[in-house]
């Protein structure tokens, strides 16, 4: 887990770095001119909820100190304001191409703000269990994705009835993917668990996640996925850990 001190970088830790911020920055941008070419605003937004969410769950804590992921941002942020520098609407630009439909950019950045708010406290939290804190990442990377990737295209097909524009198909979508983040979190930062033995517990915590998804709204999701996530793997798979701020 990366300790939380600012300290000196490792070789691996500026290569990590420098690779984050490229992607982080070439995946934006590629976002930006899906938006621009027409493409319904929900496929560049979740492009971008997937890669980088990605990318951040599975290197923060593999940093040795916070130095990584502080010089990683410093080098999303220079490519970012660099560009600005150069097209002075840039900014505004990437928010309403990351609205959703009939949101503004000031929901959008509200989303993400609080999305910032809930993974913090999980971190700090669940410091000693890292793979608690990529789950609940992953979990929104993957598993919130999924709800729109699939059931914008599949929604209704199954069940016509839709609950806050909420179809069963992107449920089972928010439930498998879930699965799939926690099963993944387990087997990279957590070796030594068992996942076979947690399987049912697993899938209780996954379903536990998928109703909190299907009765958010709005950005809300942002903030609830992640506390539930952790919450619940706490609860069912590391009962007793001490939490790191009590």
């Amino acid at each position: 887990m990366v300790d939380l001190v600012v300290g000196d970088l490792t070789p691996f830790d500026i290569g990590m770095a420098i690779a984050t911020g490229i992607i982080a920055s070439v995946v934006l941008t590629t976002a930006y001119y899906m938006s621009g070419s027409g493409m319904p605003k929900w496929k560049p937004r979740k492009l971008v909820h997937i890669v980088i969410g990605t990318v951040v769950g599975l290197t923060l804590v593999g940093y040795s100190n916070l130095s990584g992921p502080l010089l990683a941002a410093g080098i999303f942020l220079f490519i970012l304001f660099y560009t600005w520098a150069h097209k002075s609407e840039l900014i505004v630009d990437l928010l309403v191409a990351g609205s959703r439909e009939g949101e503004s950019g000031a929901n959008t950045f509200l989303s993400g703000f609080m999305a910032m708010i809930s993974f913090s406290t999980v971190f700090l939290l669940f410091y000693s269990r890292p793979e608690i804190f990529v789950a609940a990442i992953l979990a929104v990377a993957w598993g919130d994705a999924a709800g729109e990737a699939i059931g914008r295209p599949l929604g209704g097909k199954l069940v016509k009835r839709k609950y806050r524009d909420k179809s069963f198909e992107g449920s089972i979508g928010v439930l498998i993917f879930t699965t799939l983040a926690i099963v993944t979190s387990l087997i990279v930062f957590s070796p030594n668990t068992c996942i076979l033995c947690f399987i049912p517990q697993i899938f209780i915590i996954a379903f536990c996640v998928t109703l909190a998804e299907f009765l958010s709204i709005g950005w809300t999701d942002n903030f609830f996925i992640p506390m539930v996530t952790a919450i619940a793997m706490w609860l069912f798979i590391f009962p007793g850990i001490p939490l790191f701020l009590v």
